[in-house]
């Protein structure tokens, strides 16, 4: 009876194996690749300097930035190269002190020199970064009076060094090697380029695919969990979601509408922890606006002739609430004192929205061009054009919907090619900083400026929270700009909204975080 017993137990155990080999044993061993579908890359661009903060996802794991950043947002000495930094009592001197012994991926030393270097070019003539052009008026001087130390001159006092170089806004402080880009040209290095990041660049090909390698032990992550870093253009989102299904992808940005549905499928999902803003903005003329918008009327019919409840429900499941400020995020609203009053919503008043019309003498005669395209995290975009199109119709406004991906239109806008036009992004920034950094003169355009809203008010305003030192003051000017923005109805903002991101089963704790257009993949992957 015992023998009977013991063989029973041994082939009982063999079965046991065999089913654990069959039913698939194989994948109970660690995944060695990570594979993130998102809906749009915005641009495919590698070099920091020409792909601006839109492309942080892939680029922050490639290169390290001077002044690192939590996923909360706020400036860490632990996440960038600079272990420490300090400034001089006039705030015009800005000292960091490097990390010692990191190494570029093709194994040269990083130096201040490297330092010097990339911060000319990313705020350089060529640049298309978010914030080179302030940058680029404020720093006067960058010494490198060590390997290991880089000053910062300013020609006015400022607070906003720090932040401009941390991963928390764009890209200018992303560190690349000054020896390779000097010996192989700008070219080949937007190609291959090559950081100091947690992850070497392998392979990209255009419309499909960005291919990352893990560096061993690198001072971000320590030992990698994933071996390989895969991010995938997929524009659809029942492709998107089906890859998820399969197994086939790790990460995939969805719609707030399919959230839902996944959630009762056991995909767990993973938010942001703090709002953006989506907000859409008319194309300025070389004159600073362009036609009907000049009148502060039409620009606050344009605002009642939205419905956003509806939008908020319809368009994003009723994961968003109605915006009032554009620019304006609850935790800058927070931080600068500023209170958002429910009087300050825009009510859905087509009737009052005519009239305005009907006042500012452009009735029905009114055109707008709407372009319409996704962005990450923002996969409902080309909807929400849609319906913002077919209420400004409702109030006799003529538009064209003109479908494109999102480089197209930025570089529009920049140009401003197509005056009177209107596009929107979804705007994730930290606190005033970013708010500020949107509404300067100088951003985003090297060669000349190109604000996003042009009022004299809000420029003077601007001109001094950049140059000055004191919180309290800097808090009542973005205080009085957040006031302005809204009484003169500057800009057209739709809604705040989280944005949802569907993982694997076995994907485990993960924080997106709260900054712009990253996604904190390092601190993910990371086997410390």
């Amino acid at each position: 009876m015992k023998r009977a017993s013991a063989t029973a137990s041994v082939l009982l155990l063999i079965l046991a194996l065999m089913g654990f080999v069959l039913a698939g044993g194989v994948s109970a061993q660690p995944k060695t690749e990570l594979t993130v579908a998102l809906s749009s890359f915005s641009t495919e661009v590698l070099d920091p300097p020409l792909g601006g903060h839109l492309v942080k996802y892939y680029l922050s794991m490639i290169f390290d930035y001077l002044v690192g950043t939590t996923p909360d947002g706020q400036p860490s000495r632990d996440g960038g190269l600079a272990t420490r930094w300090e400034n001089s009592p006039d705030y015009k001197r800005w000292t960091f002190y490097l990390r010692k012994n990191v190494k570029f991926h093709n194994g040269d030393e990083v130096t201040s020199e490297d330092v010097k270097f990339s911060l000319q070019r990313n705020i350089g003539k060529r640049s298309t970064t978010g914030y080179a052009g302030p940058l680029r008026t404020l720093i006067q001087d960058i010494e490198t009076p060590a390997p290991d130390r880089v000053v910062i001159v300013t020609k006015e006092p400022t607070l906003i060094i720090p932040t401009y170089l941390s991963r928390s806004l764009s890209t200018e402080g992303m560190v690349t090697p000054k020896k390779y880009i000097e010996a192989v040209g700008d070219d080949v290095f937007a190609r291959k380029p090559i950081g100091s990041g947690p992850y070497k660049f392998v392979e990209q090909v255009t419309g499909s695919h960005i291919k990352l390698a893990a560096v061993d032990n690198h001072w971000r992550i320590g030992t990698p969990k994933y071996k390989t870093m895969t991010f995938r253009l997929v524009p659809e989102e029942a492709t998107r979601i089906a890859l998820l299904r399969r197994g086939e992808v790790d990460v995939a940005d969805v719609s707030r509408e399919r959230v839902k549905e996944l959630e009762k499928e056991g995909f767990p999902l993973h938010y942001r922890r703090e709002e953006a803003i989506l907000t859409m903005w008319w194309v300025l003329g070389p004159d600073g606006r362009t036609g009907p918008t000049k009148d502060k009327r039409v620009r606050e019919a344009l605002n009642l002739a939205l419905d956003r409840a509806e939008i908020a429900q319809s368009i994003f499941g009723g994961k968003a609430e109605p915006a009032a400020i554009p620019l304006g995020l609850s935790w800058s609203f927070k931080e600068v004192g500023f209170k958002q009053t429910p009087d300050m919503l825009y009510p859905y008043d087509p009737a009052r929205a005519k009239k305005l019309l009907a006042d500012a003498g452009v009735g029905s005669g009114m055109s707008l061009d709407v372009y319409a395209y996704q962005l990450p995290g923002l996969p409902e975009g080309k909807t929400m054009a849609e319906a913002v199109a077919g209420y400004w119709e409702k109030i006799g406004i003529k538009t064209k919907l003109i479908p494109v991906d999102y480089p197209a239109f930025r570089k529009a806008w920049f140009d401003r090619s197509v005056p009177g036009a209107v596009g929107y992004f979804n705007i994730a920034n930290r606190d005033w900083i970013g708010a500020y950094a949107l509404l300067e003169k100088q951003a985003y355009t090297p060669s000349k400026p190109s604000d996003t809203v042009n009022d004299p008010e809000i420029d003077g305003m601007l001109a001094q929270v950049m140059r000055q030192t004191d919180k309290d003051k800097i808090n009542t000017l973005m205080r009085g700009v957040y006031a302005r923005l809204r009484s003169e109805h500057l800009g057209v903002p739709v809604v705040y909204l989280h944005s949802p991101y569907a993982t694997s089963k076995t994907l485990g704790n993960w924080n997106p975080g709260s900054v712009m257009y990253d996604l904190f993949f390092d601190v993910l992957a990371s086997g410390k």
